[in-house]
């Protein structure tokens, strides 16, 4: 009888030890860490890689996380580094010789399924010319899934071919949260509306 106890304690001795060993997988048939889960889970705390600490200057930018798809390490990127991601380009096309002042369609071949693109400011190196004042029109938008640019001033235009200057911002959508388009509101003849449902309060 003692013999099988004796063997029955090695068994489960020997399971144990190679458990410690080896890599526990939950809801995964090939654990890459000690305790692999795939799926969602609840800790009331995680314990990261060595992280460092949130310089005065960093307190109050956001702060970009990587983790490490080798060894699964949390790291803290600095986005300020040649070659490091960030939470977004910022990106400058600059258009020359164009039609007098007219950028009626300029791609820019970047996904907008997958891309956000906004027009932060537009600039254009020539005078116009014209009758009446106006300020330039600019902006973006998708045309068969990629990002279009167009610029102009209108009812203006300059004497000769000139360059508009586009800085635009994009990121990807998976950074954001994309609410639907909203409306249409009817105004009722006025100026004035208000949305009944803001998305934020």
């Amino acid at each position: 009888m003692r013999p099988k106890i004796l063997i029955i304690i090695c068994t489960i001795w020997m399971s144990f030890v190679q458990a410690q060993s080896g890599n526990v997988g939950i809801n995964t048939a090939n654990p890459r860490v000690k305790l692999d889960i795939n799926g969602s889970f609840k800790a009331s705390k995680i314990i990261t890689g060595n992280i460092p600490l949130i310089t005065a200057v960093e307190k109050d930018r956001y702060v970009l996380l990587n983790q490490s798809t080798t060894d699964n390490r949390i790291r803290r990127v600095d986005s300020s580094l040649p070659g490091a991601p960030g939470l977004a380009s910022i990106i400058t096309y600059r258009l020359t010789n164009i039609e007098r002042d007219w950028v009626e369609s300029f791609n820019t071949k970047i996904n907008a399924t997958d891309y956000s693109l906004i027009v932060l400011s537009a600039f254009f190196d020539l005078d116009v010319e014209g009758t009446t004042i106006a300020i330039p029109a600019f902006g973006a938008k998708d045309v068969n899934n990629e990002w279009i640019l167009n610029a102009d001033y209108s009812e203006l235009k300059s004497t000769t071919n000139g360059t508009w200057n586009i800085v635009c911002a994009v990121y990807p959508k998976t950074y954001v949260k994309i609410f639907p388009e909203k409306g249409p509101f009817n105004l009722n003849n006025t100026s004035t509306g208000t949305d009944p449902s803001p998305i934020l309060q």
